[in-house]
């Protein structure tokens, strides 16, 4: 690898040499803001004495046999300097600029911007990827109504053509001040491995997104024309599938396949990792993903199958379903590869439906749901692999099964706790999309006549009306009797009080009587949440309570508690992982833990304590020699009785409660940058007792 500064303008100039954007590259992305920068620094040093300016770097490789070169790093400070060039020839060509030398513009023209005697059809110098070059060599060889006005290209080239043009410098006097332009120009070597000075120049992660560095680890370092197969057949249609945002399908699809989720600022390394450990052909690799992106778009778009199904994933997307697509990608594949019948797959959302609506009712945790849907159709498909020999269990009995086993900050809420907690939900108070999910579906239910609600609110055609205003009036309270303040505080935003209407502001906190009987009142509503209050004469903790079981009884018929008749064949082993904040160790007897995906068995917890700080000892010794130097987190540098020896110098107290090694192993994990999620006990059936040793 070599490298030295030089004008950005000498790295331009030469015949036959192409600057080649490889197709793993991003799109030109500079937005104006980055333009208005450049240029107003472009001013600053024409107005200076200053004899240069650092532009950043140029990494790129020659193409062997030519002068082609790759630009690796810096493709937007090249194309955007092109750009401006472009804007400078055409701004002179139409009179809007001058040049005191005649020839400066043809120079321009021939020297940085095309080489005519390039042997291709195509002369241009500067080779974009294919959606950005149609829209840059128009601006070169096409009339203004041919340009290409929805690309980036080109509304940069027209930001840059209107500050030229009005920046009152000649042609010779910008193009001095971008002579001073300077870059350091690295060029690679054949030894040298492009992807890892990508990896090194790009390492803050500021510049491109993770799935900018995914294309490129996934295409860089193969040859050209392999490149544009791949990329053509793959990666351009897992773009189109993702919406062109394919980080979050990325980050999903690794959950999918690893059951565990990772942080989306840190996906390239995951799947970097991910790919190099399962040694898969990186077509092989790309084809996957190609097939799960199409899949991916079906489920973001609700065009699964049917109209009924659509329907029914459209009211699970309404509740942001993200955090379910590891999931719905596992599944769907799943179902179209077994040809399970519409039904069958209707059932199955049905459950996830009922799953959620008693959790969100329930005011259950939604984060406990991302740990559920990593692992749910994998934890489904081994129940169902164990039990082929019997008559096959149906997918969705399984799932029942599964669902109804989780515990704590997991569990399926029963109906006696739907009941009970329904009462006193603040419905109005849930997150936005939670609270249009409900309202939605209460007013809907399984009629095919619909409103659409979730549009309406977003559109704030419609609103959320209070039957009893969330401000009292004189007669508002006399109406609602002695006890209005506790009857206002416990109903106000409770389901029994709520509706929907499109004249909310017309209401304001008019008596009941008012509201019912007005022009647009409840009595005219085609609201269905409004049929029964069309009847009511007052409106009293007595017809809020008549409310309440009304809209808990539509509650219970939408999602009424699934039962399965699934057993499985063998006692299924209790598990949960380090990161299961909720869960009670205390008690539970230990006969196996998993590290990084490995199955030890153990026989006690103290054990246990002693392998896995042997094993994050090797991975992270530094760390662990600073936690024993520090003495923090139950480490320590000093022998004593209760502490085990690690290595010279290095101690762990061992002779302590189950709780105390839990806080000690997530201390060591959090020190050591390590998901706690990677570490997963496996309790024995007998839990006879706590286990402390």
């Amino acid at each position: 690898m070599k490298g030295d500064a030089q004008p950005l303008i000498k790295f331009f100039d030469g015949s036959d040499k192409r600057f080649i954007i490889p197709l793993y590259q991003r799109n030109y992305d500079w937005k104006e803001d980055n333009c208005e920068q450049l240029f107003q620094d472009l001013m600053k040093l024409h107005n200076s004495e200053r004899r240069s300016h650092f532009f950043g770097s140029i990494v790129s490789s020659i193409q062997q046999g030519t002068e082609d070169r790759f630009i690796i790093d810096g493709q937007q400070r090249i194309t955007t300097v092109s750009l401006l060039l472009i804007a400078m020839v055409n701004a002179n060509k139409d009179g809007q600029i001058e040049a005191t030398d005649s020839k400066l513009v043809e120079k321009i023209f021939k020297r940085y911007l095309v080489d005519e005697y390039q042997e291709d059809e195509r002369k241009v110098k500067l080779k974009p990827i294919k959606k950005d070059m149609q829209a840059f060599d128009a601006l070169l060889y096409k009339p203004k109504e041919q340009y290409i006005k929805e690309s980036n290209v080109t509304r940069n080239y027209d930001f840059f053509y209107d500050k030229i043009t009005r920046s009152g410098l000649t042609i010779d006097e910008l193009f001095e001040t971008i002579k001073k332009l300077e870059v350091i120009n690295i060029r690679l070597d054949e030894d040298d491995d492009p992807q890892l000075i990508f990896e090194s120049l790009n390492s803050t992660g500021l510049d491109l997104s993770e799935a900018d560095k995914i294309r490129n680890y996934l295409l860089m370092s193969l040859a050209p024309a392999e490149q544009d197969d791949l990329y053509t057949r793959y990666w351009n249609p897992i773009e189109e599938c993702t919406k062109y945002e394919p980080s979050s399908f990325v980050r999903d699809y690794l959950t999918m396949k690893q059951g565990k989720i990772g942080r989306i600022d840190k996906i390239y390394f995951i799947f970097k990792d991910y790919a190099e450990s399962e040694k898969i052909e990186r077509s092989n690799l790309l084809e996957d993903m190609h097939h799960y992106a199409k899949i991916y778009s079906q489920v973001t778009n609700a065009t699964v199958g049917t109209l009924k199904l659509n329907r029914k994933l459209d009211q699970l997307r309404t509740l942001d379903s993200t955090i379910a697509y590891p999931f719905f990608l596992a599944f769907f594949d799943y179902a179209f590869k077994a040809g399970l019948t519409e039904t069958e797959i209707y059932s199955v959302l049905d459950v996830i439906e009922a799953y959620w609506a008693r959790r969100i009712v329930c005011n259950l945790p939604s984060n406990a749901l991302n740990k559920v849907f990593a692992t749910l159709h994998r934890d489904v498909l081994n129940l169902l692999n164990k039990n082929s020999n019997e008559t096959a269990p149906s997918y969705v009995d399984v799932l029942t099964y599964v669902l109804l086993k989780k515990g704590r900050s997991s569990v399926f809420p029963s109906d006696e706790e739907v009941r009970g907690d329904f009462k006193t939900r603040q419905i109005y108070k849930m997150p936005i999309n939670a609270r249009m999910f409900i309202l939605e579906r209460m007013e809907n239910q399984d009629n095919n006549e619909r409103h659409d609600v979730v549009k309406e609110l977003t559109e704030k055609n419609i609103t959320i009306e209070h039957i009893m205003p969330q401000t009292l009036s004189d007669k508002w309270k006399t109406a609602l009797g002695e006890d209005w303040e506790r009857i206002h505080q416990e109903y106000l935003h409770t389901m029994a009080n709520l509706t929907l209407t499109g004249y909310n502001s017309q209401y304001s906190n008019l008596t009941f009587v008012e509201k019912r009987d007005m022009e647009k009142g409840f009595k005219d509503s085609a609201f269905r949440l409004n049929n029964s209050v069309k009847s009511c004469e007052q409106w009293t903790e007595s017809e809020l309570k008549a409310r309440q079981n009304e809209m808990l009884n539509v509650f219970m018929r939408l999602w009424p508690m699934p039962t399965t008749t699934f057993e499985p064949l063998s006692q299924e082993s209790e598990s949960a992982s380090l990161d299961d904040e909720d869960y009670e160790f205390t008690g539970k007897k230990l006969q196996a833990y998993i590290l990084h995906g490995v199955r030890y068995t153990v026989n006690t917890w103290k054990e246990m304590l002693i392998q896995v700080c042997g094993h994050i000892l090797i991975e992270k010794r530094s760390t662990i020699e600073w936690l024993c130097a520090k003495q923090q987190c139950g480490f320590y540098n000093t022998p004593e009785e209760g502490r085990r020896k690690l290595a010279q110098g290095m101690y762990v107290w061992t002779d302590n409660s189950t709780a105390s090694k839990i806080s000690i192993l997530h201390g060591m994990f959090e020190e050591c940058g390590i998901p706690a999620s990677e570490l997963v006990f496996e309790f024995r059936s007998d839990q006879d007792g706590d286990d402390e040793e």
